[in-house]
């Protein structure tokens, strides 16, 4: 393997501005880019917090840190940091093609973007030209770190808290020159303007090489909001409850992320749930040498023993170290990475990125707790939400888990539902739950983009939620979730349930059934999407390649059981054997009914409840058994 050391730990790398160049050129075919749909500008995406002119030092990428932290050793903390998404951020295929999209859409879109994933480019004014379009020519080496160390350990908590906050917060919130975010999140940074690196131990030794404090924030999942409650400041919450675009050249006109549109709710699911509010016992699945897990830390930097720093800085020896995976579910993304730099990336971060592989694969192992349990003629799938937030969350676009149901008689396979051909990338949704968040644009924002009515992947440009049919977490309250922008659409939960049920038919010769919950990245439709609306450059082909190359965002078992089955009547919707008039109230009870189980009325396992299932239970009046 060819070793460049891409700012993993030894600093930056010649020659890396020719791999800028030929995998992030801005010219396709030696076009010109399109103009964007939105003329908007630099102050439509404008938002509170730090701005480039607050920082007194410049954020320093992670060569600065890596020497003492990690010893150029991807297992001593924080060294899995450079196989986490956090530190492939900029390199991510799917993120570079669709910044495109959104520089097509409307200018400047794209400084809401780098905010998150490149806080270095951002504050160094880098990344985007003088049309509002994503600039990879003008990105530095550093730039590709991320989301780097100093850019998160010199965040300061926006919300001031006397006694708890170090002092100087205060006076640095008192001093930005957009003043604080009005609700945090979005992109909105609080950085510390000097280069103080603040962390969440209050126990650490003298002889550090750099100034430091310690910092509550630190270990509270409110920091994880900055970037994971992401909202559409170009758009305002009107009085029916729409959401329709501001005026072109100004800022949003309140700064609540709670009046813009919602794209992900992430932080405020968690803030919600029973693990915000008392922390919930997982029984091991997650926290690593923590039992209880209540913030975002606690799952995806999970505790473990160790030290975070080399001898001659007085290292402390501790079993609360958190380990910075930042392990999640995006592993098609990841193994992109690996594919399309196969040949740049240091050897260190290819270790770090394995291991990270396997840790987003336990971590969605644990996500799920999967029940069968047959009712007569019914196959019913419980699926539970162990996590802290919706089962599935973040990004949207694409994102999806779903049902599939194998029945075999003996070793012939029967039917099946949730079919995935593997050799085309589709899926069969029309007889199965897929649990996703679909988003679209409704006629006014039609008319203003001249995109189509209805769902769309355009996302600068989404200014509605078809559905969310996600499964909520422990402590979910409806009314909270609402008003949160976090409710669903087009499905429902009752108060307190973290855990959803499908039924599904049995067919009659059927003596065993296999079901398997499956998580997938990213959709065949959303990658052709960022494909085909390309008009600027060559990263929706080069995106597409790599899709191919590494297996089509191949899905990830999440949980997987086998059962016998027994012989049941068919027409006996109460599972009691016969079919009489208990099964006919059943059915006449729940007439008009949509999304129902068997024991609901559904006879003929079609998802709704009418005269097809009627016309069943009279089929086999007073048969049984």
């Amino acid at each position: 393997m060819k070793s460049m050391n891409l700012c993993v730990g030894r600093g930056p790398v010649a020659g890396l501005a020719v791999l800028v160049v030929s995998l992030c050129g801005t010219a396709f075919g030696g076009s010109t880019p399109p103009p964007p749909t939105l003329n908007t500008t630099s102050t439509d995406f404008e938002e509170l917090g730090t701005v480039a002119g607050d920082l007194v030092l410049p954020l320093l990428n992670s060569g600065a840190c890596l020497f003492c932290h990690s010893q150029f050793d991807f297992n001593v903390e924080p060294g899995r940091w450079a196989g986490s998404m956090h530190a492939q951020s900029v390199r991510d295929p799917v993120w570079q093609a669709a910044v495109t999209i959104a520089s097509q859409d409307a200018a400047f879109s794209v400084e809401t973007c780098l905010k998150c994933h490149s806080p270095l480019a951002h504050f160094g004014g880098r990344g985007v030209d003088v049309n509002g379009q994503i600039d990879y020519a003008s990105l530095q080496p550093a730039d590709f770190d991320g989301v780097t160390c100093n850019a998160c350990h010199r965040l300061v908590d926006p919300v001031y808290e006397a006694g708890v906050s170090p002092t100087v917060d205060d006076m640095i919130i008192m001093a930005l020159t957009n003043g604080p975010p009005v609700t945090p999140g979005n992109a909105q940074y609080v950085l510390d303007p000097d280069d103080v690196r603040r962390g969440p131990f209050n126990d650490l030794g003298a002889g550090h090489p750099h100034s430091w404090l310690y910092s509550p924030f630190h270990q509270e999942g409110d920091l994880c909001q900055t970037c994971h409650d992401v909202s559409n400041p170009t758009l305002s919450k009107q009085m029916d409850g729409s959401y329709q675009l501001n005026s072109i050249n100004a800022q949003h006109p309140t700064h609540d992320k709670h009046d813009m549109f919602p794209e992900q709710r992430t932080y405020t699911e968690w803030s919600l749930s029973e693990f915000a509010a008392t922390g919930v016992d997982m029984g091991g699945l997650f926290g690593g040498n923590k039992v209880v897990v209540s913030t975002c830390q606690d799952c995806h930097m999970p505790d473990v023993t160790g030290e975070a720093c080399i001898p001659p800085f007085d290292p402390v020896f501790r079993t609360d170290l958190p380990l910075h995976t930042f392990q999640g579910a995006n592993n098609t993304a990841l193994e992109m990475i690996l594919h399309q730099y196969s040949e740049e990336l240091d050897e260190t971060m290819v270790d770090a990125i394995n291991a990270n592989l396997a840790a987003n694969l336990t971590m969605l192992q644990n996500a799920t707790d999967m029940e069968l349990t047959q009712n007569g003629c019914q196959l019913e799938v419980k699926i539970t939400n162990n996590c802290g937030h919706k089962l599935l969350t973040g990004y949207p676009e694409g994102r999806r888990i779903w049902i599939n149901v194998k029945y075999y008689d003996g070793a012939v396979l029967v039917a099946e539902r949730g079919f995935y051909d593997t050799g085309t990338a589709a899926l069969t949704t029309t007889d199965t739950k897929v649990y996703e968040t679909v988003m679209g644009i409704d006629a006014t924002q039609s008319a203003a983009t001249g995109e189509p009515v209805g769902p769309s992947f355009h996302l600068v440009f989404l200014n509605m939620i078809l559905k969310d049919n996600r499964i909520p977490p422990r402590g979910f309250d409806n009314a909270a979730f609402e008003a949160g922008q976090a409710g669903h659409v087009g499905y429902s939960y009752a108060d307190g349930q973290y855990w959803d049920e499908t039924g599904y038919g049995i067919p009659v010769d059927a003596d065993s059934a296999e079901v398997t919950l499956y998580y997938q990245s990213f959709s065949r439709e959303y990658i052709e999407f960022l494909r085909d609306e390309n008009q600027t450059d060559s990263k929706g082909t080069d995106l597409w390649n790599t899709y191919v190359a590494t297996g089509m965002s191949a899905p990830i078992v999440m949980d997987q059981m086998t059962v016998p089955l027994t012989p049941f009547q068919e027409g006996d919707i109460d599972g009691d054997g016969d079919v009489d008039f208990d099964d006919l109230n059943i059915v006449l009870s729940n007439w008009g009914a949509t999304q129902s189980l068997l024991r609901d009325g559904d006879a003929d396992k079609d998802g709704d409840v009418d005269f097809d299932d009627l016309n069943v239970v009279l089929g086999f009046w007073g048969q049984s058994l």
